[in-house]
């Protein structure tokens, strides 16, 4: 089933609308086009530390294979791995910042 000519955003409806906004206030009403182009957005410095910290991650591979290669490795000769307590804390430290 097709309706045509009833949607309520036709160029034409709009027009009426208008019109009709100009005989009541006696003012012209601008459009929609006319009150995009005035619309503006400012980004405080915070959103644009955000757009590029969140542009730069996405650039970041997932995994550091290099990384994973190196604590592989250090792990395979025991030169992390060995003291469960240290490791425990070290890694206590580092989510609590310090």
């Amino acid at each position: 089933m097709k309706i045509e000519g009833n949607s309520p955003n036709s160029e034409a409806a709009l027009q009426k609308l208008e019109q009709a906004k100009t005989a009541r206030s006696g003012k012209p009403v601008t459009g929609a086009a006319d009150q995009a182009a005035k619309d503006r957005v400012d980004v405080s410095a915070d959103g644009q530390l955000v757009h590029n910290a969140l542009k730069a991650a996405d650039g970041a591979p997932a995994i550091r294979h290099e990384k994973v290669a190196a604590a592989k490795k250090a792990l395979a000769e025991g030169r992390i791995g060995t003291d469960t307590l240290k490791l425990a804390d070290k890694l206590i430290d580092h989510m609590l910042g310090k």
